[in-house]
């Protein structure tokens, strides 16, 4: 009976060493990393056009920018859709006040928005398109991401949600076009990379982070005229 009770309790350590080095690689860099790995279908697009080719049921491009103006805390926020039938894509652009007690967004200023081959975003509304469009691009059109570039990075912060299944890590990344883009001087900022374990659908997000900056751009990939997130 000893001996029976002896190599139960030996197979159920076996067990859960097993089960703990599942989940210490599961949320790890090797880990995270092999998830974004497909991130360079997308980083970088210079035309975007071009993404018809990679998602042919259509995509959503969103893009928030945070920022501060006059004592105050603004958002820019763009989101346009591609439709496979007409390969358009267009969407809306909005300038909205954030307040924190309460809570609430409010829109002061957007327009319709449409890319167009050689031009770029395009608003309806030229006469707002230094306020609402800093970049009449998406940054994705210029800079490239993918596992050889982020495996050379140093990784400040990553993790996993054994709830949800989401996953993201961050990187300190020294990057002119990002710089550029987000109108600093500084070339050093934190990118972070994110996105859902298990999605069938190309569905990834970067955040980047600089002071009082903050961006988050997503691509998301159609599947039969429905996307998750």
């Amino acid at each position: 009976m000893k001996n029976i009770l002896k190599k139960a309790s030996i197979i159920l350590l076996g067990c859960m060493l097993v089960m703990n080095v599942g989940c210490s690689r599961k949320g790890s860099r090797a880990w995270v990393e092999n998830q974004i790995s497909d991130i360079e279908r997308v980083y970088p697009t210079e035309n975007l056009e071009d993404l018809f080719e990679k998602f042919p049921n259509g995509f959503i491009i969103s893009q928030t920018r945070f920022f501060d103006e006059n004592g105050k805390r603004y958002s820019l926020f763009i989101e346009v859709e591609g439709k496979k039938e007409n390969k358009v894509i267009k969407g809306k652009v909005s300038k909205m006040l954030l307040q924190s007690d309460p809570y609430e967004k409010i829109v002061e200023k957007e327009s319709e928005v449409e890319y167009k081959k050689g031009e770029n975003l395009v608003l309806e509304k030229p006469e707002l398109t230094e306020e609402l469009l800093p970049r009449n691009y998406f940054l994705f059109q210029k800079i490239q991401l993918n596992k050889r570039i982020l495996g050379k990075l140093q990784v400040i912060d990553k993790g996993y949600s054994y709830e949800t299944g989401r996953y993201d890590i961050t990187y300190v990344y020294r990057n002119k076009e990002i710089a550029d883009y987000l109108g600093v001087k500084d070339e050093n900022q934190n990118i972070g990379i994110g996105g859902g374990e298990g999605m069938k659908n190309y569905v990834h997000y970067i955040e980047v982070r600089k002071d009082r900056l903050k961006l988050l751009e997503r691509v998301i990939e159609k599947k039969e005229n429905e996307y998750k997130e």
